[in-house]
This record gives C-alpha cells, structure tokens and sequence, in this order.
C-alpha cells in the first residue's frame, strides 16, 4: 500500500515537473534551443538518478528551471550539449550542494554556477575543476 502511495506521488511529481520545464521552451527557444517531451522525460530520469545516487530528496523543480535557464541563456550552449549540459550541471550542482554541507543557498550556488559556466565557456570538466577549488576554498575559510 505505501509503495502505492509513493508511486503515485513520484508520477504526479513527474508530471508536475514535466508541465514546468516545458513552459521554459517559451523562453529557451529564443537562443535557438528547445526541449522534447522525450528531452525532459530524460532530465527527470537523470534527476531521479543522480539525487538517489547522492542521498538527496527534492520536492520542487526550482533548482533545477534555473539550470536549464543558465545553460540555454549562455553562448557556449549549442543544440548537440544542450540536453546532456542540463544533466552535468544538475550533477556539479547537487555535488556542490553537499560539499559544503547545504551552508549556501541554492541561488548562492547557482550564481556561482552561472558565473562559472560562463567564465569556462560551457566547458563542464574545467567547471568540475571550478567548483572543486571553491569547495576546497569554502571547506578551509568558510567563504569564497
């Protein structure tokens, strides 16, 4: 029974989700970039996937909406990384997140990852590098 219930609020969730992350094809398809149904059933699979992986529960998409705003707003997003960039950077966000143990905020670290996306040019393994230096700097002094 309580499998159920939770299978039930899971898809509800998706759906929900889903209905939000289409919404911002309203806006990403202005820099020439657009999400499938199929594109987002995949970023919520990779969501799922990666916050099992890491021990974290969501409730919202918000976190998430202002990625893909990051990645389609910057140049060096291009229609073949669009979709796998989402996924990295949701990836580096959430593994930021608890390396400094939740003590930024999550629009602390979006602006973090935004300016950082930006200053790398897209690339997400110089961006991984990034972020493991302010984590290093964070855990020493408390701040960047």
């Amino acid at each position: 029974m309580e499998n159920n219930i939770l299978r039930f609020t899971m898809n509800d969730i998706s759906e929900q989700s889903s209905k939000k992350l289409m919404k911002l094809n309203d806006e990403s398809i202005n820099y020439g970039l657009v999400l499938s149904p199929k594109d987002i059933n995949d970023i919520i699979k990779h969501t799922n996937e990666t916050l099992i992986k890491i021990g974290r529960i969501e409730t919202s998409t918000e976190a998430l909406e202002k990625i893909i705003e990051i990645v389609y707003s910057s140049p060096y997003t291009d229609k073949d990384n669009y979709v796998e960039n989402i996924n990295d950077m949701q990836e580096i966000f959430y593994y930021f997140k608890n390396q400094v143990l939740d003590l930024l905020s999550d629009d602390e670290v979006i602006e973090i990852l935004e300016r950082t996306y930006d200053e790398k040019r897209g690339e997400i393994l110089q961006i991984q590098g990034a972020i493991d230096e302010f984590t290093k700097e964070f855990k020493l002094i408390g701040e960047f």
